[in-house]
């Protein structure tokens, strides 16, 4: 209802509509990068145990290199193809996963080729005033079809390419395998140990190459990070203005209609739609959730809740959840295998009370009868000044003193423009309301006609109001004389 007060949104609505849209798609693409993250980290952990081998090994290789001059030159030559097969394998390694890139980069692109085609100018719509704009898109269709066909191009190419190293590579290790052999004719296990080291140098190299991927995912994840913060900047600004939009409709509502009635709002009060979506995102884990999600709602924010998961600030989630530490880590460990950007863009509403002057308090809407909640409801109505109301019998759940001291200075209070139309059986409403025009209605039982319809100064609407809304000129002087008499 107050937002119907607060005029065009559109502009406030688009731009939450695009801040959403965007911190939905980064926290996803950072999602991706965060699981790659942990995957090369997982590899790179085993760095420490291959340098331990090949510290082990050390001796062994040092003593099969000295048994001979010959198997000293051998072992050279093969610790020599073990670097070059160990640089071919990291080459190669590093094609494949470009060339991957580029398959998913085509495949992501190649739905947006096939746009519907273009509806045909209507003929009785004059000359077609869209013809260079088909033109232009035509254009961006062969521009599309011209860079999936590249993209497969060099993607074919990096095929060949990586063949290519993978052909060199299998040369080496051929060679590398002959003369192993050799060296296994000089002394029994020397070929284990050659094997040994040229494996663990390989794998070695390998993910020491990883320390470069990892580095442009971490900086990756960093700039995600950086546009979603952005991103939520513009959401949480644009909440904000809606708010203060229904802060300002309020204070003059209340500036109208008060002291009686009185319209309050409170910045995110309503949590319902957060504690729901934790809700959906908890169901499966195992974790006994409907205890605590109405707590977590309404003491984080959900921008506060998606930087805990993903910073694992379990003391946090503990903290305005009231958990225990451990129920707060699994509570983090589930709901990063939720949805976090829809976490994080779900609408906190502002809450908004409406509440009636009852005595010396005010009571909310929600505690009074119908027709105190008549008197509440009726006045915001009629403030809707940009458009024609019309109202049907108000005195059917009013009486006659809220109709005068509030319901009549609502009337009153609107602007020349803002038309109503009132249905009623009482004189005060267009009496004191200063009606422009009055139409008594008769029926003859089987349809209605107006049986005056002229300006409320007019003679006969005058007549019209004192014999059937006031029961006649008598009888209104009785009841002036009656509440002339003096009282006790």
């Amino acid at each position: 209802m107050l937002d119907g007060f607060l005029g065009d949104q559109r502009s406030i609505a688009a731009a939450e509509a695009d801040a959403i849209a965007t911190v939905r798609s980064v926290t996803a693409e950072a999602d991706a990068m965060r699981k790659d993250i942990e995957k090369l980290n997982a590899q790179l952990s085993e760095l420490p145990s291959i340098e331990d081998q090949l510290a082990q090994l050390a001796p062994h290789e040092q003593q099969l290199a000295a048994l001979s001059a010959v198997a000293q030159a051998k072992a050279e030559q093969l610790n020599a193809l073990s670097d070059t097969i160990s640089v071919k394998g990291v080459a190669s390694a590093a094609v494949q996963r470009f060339r991957a890139a580029v398959a998913k980069w085509r495949d992501a692109l190649a739905p947006v080729q096939a746009m519907a085609a273009a509806e045909v100018w209507p003929a009785n719509a004059g000359a077609d005033a869209l013809g260079d704009v088909r033109t232009r898109v035509a254009t961006a269709h062969r521009y599309i079809a011209a860079a999936l066909e590249e993209l497969a191009a060099v993607e074919a190419t990096t095929g060949q390419i990586a063949s290519r190293f993978e052909a060199e590579k299998i040369g080496y290790e051929d060679q590398a395998r002959a003369l192993r052999r050799d060296i296994e004719g000089f002394q029994t296990g020397a070929g284990d140990i050659a094997r040994r080291g040229h494996a663990l140098r390989e794998r070695k190299a390998q993910l020491e190459s990883l320390r470069g991927v990892l580095s442009t995912r971490i900086a990756a994840m960093q700039s995600a990070a950086a546009r979603r913060s952005a991103a939520l900047d513009v959401l949480e600004a644009a909440r904000t203005q809606r708010y203060e939009a229904r802060a300002q409709a309020a204070n003059r509502l209340n500036q109208v209609l008060g002291p009686r009635i009185r319209v309050a709002i409170m910045r995110g009060g309503l949590t319902n739609a957060f504690a729901a979506t934790l809700t959906d995102a908890l169901r499966g884990s195992g974790l006994r959730y409907n205890d605590m999600v109405g707590t977590l709602a309404q003491r984080i924010s959900p921008r506060e809740l998606l930087e805990a998961v993903e910073n694992d600030d379990y003391d946090l989630v503990a903290t305005r959840g009231s958990l225990s530490l451990d129920r707060a880590a699994k509570t983090v460990l589930a709901l990063k295998e939720a949805d976090l950007g829809s976490i994080a863009t779900v609408p906190v509403e502002d809450y908004v009370t409406f509440s009636l002057l009852d005595g010396a308090d005010h009571k909310d809407i929600a505690d009074l009868s119908t027709g105190q909640r008549c008197t509440v409801i009726l006045p915001l109505v009629l403030r809707h000044v940009d458009r024609l109301l019309i109202v049907d019998q108000p005195e059917d759940h009013i009486d006659n003193a809220f109709i005068a001291d509030t319901l009549i200075k609502a009337i009153l209070a609107r602007p020349a423009n803002g038309q109503l139309i009132f249905s009623t059986h009482n004189a005060n409403i267009p009496v004191l309301g200063n009606a422009d025009f009055v139409v008594q209605l008769e029926s003859d039982g089987r349809r209605g006609f107006p049986l005056v319809a002229a300006p409320l100064s007019s003679a006969n609407v005058v007549q019209a109001i004192s014999s059937v809304m006031e029961g006649g000129a008598e009888a209104f002087r009785r009841r002036a004389a009656f509440y002339a008499q003096p009282r006790l």
